[in-house]
């Protein structure tokens, strides 16, 4: 997925229309300027010729230089906003299992159906708000409001950094979290049916002990796969979360370079973030045959 993701960011910047040396300069730039970019982004060959250049130059680890960067190195830039970015979907995952988990848990095990109801009505009322405008409302509840976190910017570095991500991390939960529960809720309600759970009330275990011995692990396998599933997910709406709370990740790295056409930057992005998402769904894969040895080869 990784290749394929390299083979769309070449072909997908240089369908943009219009000269991408005049689009970086502006309109004004001069005749020999516009040629050297050109040489630079190597727009003076072949497209085949671009593509080979591009590929080698990303398995010799050489992902080029940012063309309005100062010359900056887009691995160096990749490197300074990629923790931002990875903080918030880390801290995003911790909430949403954190929360989500116990909720989807008491709605299936509750036996009043009108706390059932009500969690699986904010479930969907939460996923269906995006994710800027949750944003908007915890920055005018919890920065302006109620002056507990900072409505933006970004640390001087951990633990500071903690106060700053809260917000970020809590926007993007909005699209996690209602899956998490969700996904907790059907799991456990599908267990309860189970033989082995009939068989443990009948040797009297309570039903605290069975929720939290039989039902809770088998309702987490399912949790794991939906994590895997939606990292890329995440890392996108990071982008939208970075973009509202003014973060310096590879969100807001990646929009201004799209907007100066900043051909190195964008493709460097698109295959980092590929490659995270293929490295996390990799441990996902290895983390599911751990706890399930089900999954596991004989």
């Amino acid at each position: 997925s990784a290749v394929a993701v390299m083979v769309v960011a070449f072909f997908l910047v240089r369908l943009v229309p219009g000269d991408p040396a005049t689009g970086i300069l502006g309109a004004r730039a001069t005749p020999e300027a516009a040629a050297a970019l050109r040489a630079q982004l190597h727009l003076n060959h072949s497209l085949p010729e671009q593509f080979w250049l591009y590929i080698s130059g990303v398995f010799r680890g050489d992902l080029g230089h940012s063309v309005v960067g100062q010359g900056q190195s887009v691995v160096d830039i990749i490197a300074t906003a990629l923790p931002t970015t990875l903080s918030i979907v880390a801290v995003t995952l911790i909430f949403s299992i954190a929360f989500g988990v116990p909720i989807g848990l008491f709605a299936a095990l509750s036996k009043r159906r009108g706390f059932d109801l009500t969690v699986r009505t904010l479930a969907v009322v939460l996923l269906a708000t995006p994710t800027f405008f949750l944003g908007l409302l915890l920055t005018l509840a919890f920065a302006l409001k109620i002056p507990l976190f900072p409505a933006g910017g970004w640390g001087h570095g951990w633990p500071d950094d903690g106060r700053y991500v809260v917000l970020p991390a809590l926007a993007l939960s909005g699209y996690l979290l209602p899956l998490v529960v969700r996904t907790v809720r059907q799991a456990a309600v599908g267990v309860m049916g189970q033989q082995f759970i009939e068989a443990a009330i009948a040797r009297g275990l309570s039903e605290r002990r069975v929720a939290w011995r039989h039902v809770l692990p088998n309702s987490l396998l399912p949790v794991i796969t939906l994590i895997g599933i939606n990292l890329g997910a995440l890392i996108t709406g990071a982008v939208v979360v970075e973009a509202v709370f003014g973060l310096p990740g590879i969100g807001s790295e990646l929009v201004d370079a799209v907007g100066v056409r900043d051909y190195p930057v964008i493709q460097g992005i698109a295959i980092v973030s590929a490659l995270c998402v293929v490295v996390a769904n990799l441990v996902t894969d290895a983390l599911y045959v751990f706890v399930d040895p089900r999954t596991r080869r004989p």
